[in-house]
């Protein structure tokens, strides 16, 4: 009975809230809008560039390691402890994505979304520092710390920019203002990889300036976010600043019939500020929230277990162990970010449409990426047998890995676990969620490579058994969210599991 009345209550609230969002007007972008949305967005740029740049450069960089290393100690490393300090470079970006992603939701209640970001600025330039600096002070372990600091900055970067933009946005705005950020971070990634090209900073002299490129956005930003107001949402439920957030919300709307907006955002912080709609983190793996809590964490993990990270990093020095040679591995890095770009845009088109369901787009995406990766070991197998032309069918295998990531198991688990919680517990669901996608990340990153350098191509059958895996689970326990409210969803997703574990 009280689960039922709490289902009604759900629905009542979210029916009252669309009704309000229902009625609140249609504003049109205004050049100050665009301003501040493209200023905050820079930091996402920092967050894509950090991922893309280490790509190219890094059989150089691993390369400068073994000789830093043996003018340091005296000791030569072999191929496999290059290989292993690099991955340890790698993957403390992602160590770091950690904490700052747990911390973001607490740094942006307590200092306000602006401050943050302006001052999130200060890790950015520190990591650069360490980064550009370390061959001119032939020491590699500045190389680690700088990625960890970076790390630190996207981390906090990926919970504070779409919460940001979104805060600033109109309703009927919100999802193309929220997309700066996962566009800048594609764009980003496709401009550090062209960085590392051999004509411009792909070389064992120039890689070092790729690390400093990075200070550009970071000084962009540094010098407009001080232009941009405070988010209106947070000068009412954090400052209970009613005037501010009304001259906020006017100079963003350029006009001053703001009244129902900000009656529509203080009625909205007074549902949410209830004591009983705050529960701890711990309540998040208690009684009905356990299982849909589970099914999100999963639903990361099939994110980045689905072996996306591993390409990302090392996709110059996959192309180069099997098969391209010479510069053909980098200009292929470049043309793999290219089509992740194409195919971000694309999917933007099909995750709300009509015929394409979030459950439908997933199950297809692994499954895609389940075949796609028994292609890539058949091919760079044919490739070590000397079929040279099994090279550039490697390459396109790796593209259609890409492709079909960014068509399922790239957006989706982000925003999935938005639409399976209400908003009482949202927030704290959703930096879980986060927490352990920037874990399933760091873990690939730091294993793939030496696993690689065990078993070589057949690594990649990892990622056939996790997508396949992950593709069945999905087909057996997760239900179709769109169009539905969190009730709904995990009255289906309760069913559905009882209905499997009763058999």
């Amino acid at each position: 009975m009280e689960q039922q009345e709490s289902e009604k209550e759900s629905e009542v609230t979210k029916n009252s809230s669309k009704s309000q969002e229902k009625h609140l007007p249609d504003e049109k972008w205004t050049p100050y809008l665009f301003f501040c949305i493209s200023s905050i967005a820079l930091a996402s740029f920092q967050d894509g560039f950090q991922i893309g740049c280490i790509n190219a450069p890094g059989p150089l960089i691993i390369e400068w390691i073994k000789q830093c290393h043996f003018e340091l100690f005296g000791e030569t490393l072999t191929q496999y402890q290059a290989d292993f300090i690099w991955s340890i470079a790698v993957s403390m970006f992602s160590v770091g994505g950690m904490f700052g992603s747990f911390s973001s939701g607490f740094l942006a209640d307590r200092f306000g979304r602006k401050s943050t970001l302006l001052y999130n600025n200060i890790l950015a330039l520190i990591a650069a520092t360490c980064l550009s600096t370390a061959k001119l002070f032939n020491f590699y372990p500045m190389i680690v710390f700088g990625r960890f600091l970076v790390g630190l900055n996207c981390g906090i970067t990926s919970g504070l920019v779409p919460m940001f933009l979104t805060e600033l946005a109109p309703a009927n705005l919100r999802g193309k203002c929220g997309s700066f950020h996962q566009l800048n971070i594609s764009v980003a990634i496709v401009l550090s990889q062209a960085l590392g090209l051999p004509f411009i900073f792909g070389s064992q002299e120039g890689w070092p300036y790729i690390f400093a490129c990075v200070a550009i956005p970071t000084f962009l930003q540094l010098a407009t976010i001080p232009f941009c107001v405070e988010s209106p949402k947070y000068l009412i439920s954090k400052l209970n600043d009613r005037e501010g957030a009304r001259r906020a919300l006017e100079k963003l709307r350029n006009h001053s019939k703001v009244d129902e907006e900000l009656e529509h955002m203080v009625q909205e912080t007074m549902v949410t500020a209830e004591p009983m709609h705050q529960p701890g983190y711990l309540a998040l793996f208690k009684g009905e929230n356990q299982w849909p809590m589970i099914v999100s964490i999963l639903m990361m993990f099939s994110q980045q277990f689905s072996g996306i990270s591993a390409v990302t990093f090392y996709s110059t020095l996959i192309f180069k162990r099997n098969g391209l040679s010479g510069n053909e591995p980098m200009y292929a890095t470049v043309g793999f970010g290219c089509i992740k770009l194409i195919a971000t845009f694309g999917c933007l088109g099909l995750i709300d449409h009509p015929k394409f369901g979030r459950k439908r787009l997933q199950i297809a995406g692994l499954s895609g990426m389940c075949v796609s990766s028994i292609l890539i070991v058949i091919t760079l197998t044919l490739s070590n047998a000397g079929f040279h032309w099994a090279s550039y069918l490697n390459v396109l295998f790796i593209l259609s890995f890409v492709v079909t990531f960014a068509f399922g198991p790239g957006p989706i688990p982000w925003f999935f676990t938005s639409e399976l919680f209400d908003s009482s517990t949202r927030g704290r669901a959703a930096a879980v969620s986060a927490t352990s996608n920037w874990i399933a990340n760091w873990m690939v990153g730091l294993t793939f490579l030496p696993i690689n350098n065990i078993i070589h191509q057949y690594a990649f059958l990892m990622f056939t058994f996790f997508t396949f895996t992950f593709a069945i689970f999905t087909w057996k326990f997760v239900p179709e969210t769109k169009g539905k409210s969190p009730a709904a969803i995990r009255k289906e997703l309760t069913f559905m599991r009882k209905r499997i574990c009763s058999r």
